[in-house]
């Protein structure tokens, strides 16, 4: 049974990551600490009123110094439920403290902060796992197990539109101290997914990015200097190319949140919300029985932390995503295409992202 400790509640963009983990039957609340320098809260009450509330309702010990959260032997985790400003001061105390992490994303402001939340994982006993990208849900997978088979041949292009349909999350406006504590707006907030599920698709580096952001719906959004749609062209090592669009849009289409499109040297793959065909042959791929994704994802990650195994997103995964964000916020901010930063292979002793030493993906008769 992993033992959680939670720091951060009610913070705007950090889901009740502990209360789906708890979910699981494989974790519980030990306590709980919050304060309202974690970020932007949607709630109106004292934090401190909050938390205790909170905390009572999960049978947890609300705790009033973080600090002391984290010197406790009865915890093995912490889900750290703060805004990206203070994430990356938060996950490097915790990991100092022999916890592993549960969070979501992005893991900080940017890669150079990520960079040091990598050096104290490799120093500690504990483990970040980031929870991000829908490559968790069922015709996903079945998308990445048919490229890894070779079903399309070797991967030319991927084009992939997420879009977090039905206006904006009740009761949330944008204000302009919510858009201190985070790198960007829906770059950030739905770009992270789709980035997530993209490396999923294609486990290659990418080499460089174009990005284009624009206020298309939310008036609130342009006054906080937060973009609602944001679209990015992207360039891997192995020169597959790629094309993101993000956007936060007013009206919802049943069924539709997710498209993703494959070209590859043998085949194409289409994934909407009539599910996914494959050509040629246009063959439908039934959706594999999995009851609840997400649950399998978090039962996972347990397992990871108790057994010493892979975790299904970790923070190599948030080290690259927050690469690609920096890249592309920098871009649209340029208007020119910009190189990724690759900082991985300075401490994880990975080879260079060059097309040379990048194996391509997939089977297939292509180059």
């Amino acid at each position: 049974m992993l033992r959680i400790g939670v720091i951060g509640v009610g913070v705007w963009g950090c889901h009740s990551l502990e209360q789906s983990l708890a979910g699981t039957g494989r974790a519980r609340v030990v306590a709980v600490t919050t304060e309202d320098g974690w970020g932007d809260r949607h709630f109106g009450e004292d934090p401190v009123a909050f938390g205790q509330a909170y905390a009572a309702r999960l049978g947890a010990e609300f705790v009033a110094d973080w600090q002391d959260l984290l010197a406790r032997s009865d915890i093995d985790a912490v889900s750290a439920m703060v805004c990206p400003l203070r994430k990356a001061e938060v996950i490097r105390t915790a990991l100092a403290a022999g916890k592993h992490v549960v969070t979501d994303k992005p893991l900080a402001m940017n890669a150079a902060e990520v960079a040091s939340l990598a050096e104290a994982e490799t120093a500690s006993g504990g483990r970040v796992f980031m929870l991000a990208g829908y490559q968790n849900r069922p015709l996903v997978a079945a998308l990445v197990a048919a490229i890894q088979a070779g079903r399309l041949g070797r991967t030319l292009s991927i084009g992939l539109r997420l879009c977090f349909m039905g206006g904006i999350f009740p009761g949330f406006r944008p204000n302009p101290r919510w858009r201190s504590e985070v790198p960007s707006g829906e770059m950030t907030t739905i770009g992270s997914h789709a980035l997530v599920t993209l490396f999923r698709l294609h486990p290659v580096p990418v080499s460089s990015v174009c990005a284009l952001t624009a206020n298309r719906f939310y008036e609130e959004y342009r006054q906080v200097g937060a973009e609602d749609w944001a679209e990015m062209n992207l360039t891997f090592a192995d020169g597959t190319v790629g094309n993101l669009l993000v956007a936060r849009v007013p009206h919802r289409i049943p069924g539709e949140d997710i498209v993703i499109e494959v070209t590859g040297t043998d085949g194409y793959a289409h994934l909407g919300a009539a599910g996914l065909t494959l050509w040629p042959g246009g063959e439908t791929v039934p959706a594999p029985a999995r009851a609840d994704p997400l649950r399998e994802t978090l039962t996972a990650a347990v397992d990871a932390f108790e057994q010493a195994l892979p975790l299904p997103v970790s923070l190599l995964d948030g080290w690259r995503l927050q690469a690609v964000l920096d890249a592309a916020l920098a871009s649209a901010q340029a208007g020119q295409t910009l190189p990724v930063a690759w900082p991985i292979p300075a401490c994880r002793g990975l080879p260079a992202p060059t097309p040379a030493n990048v194996p391509p993906t997939g089977g297939g008769r292509g180059p």
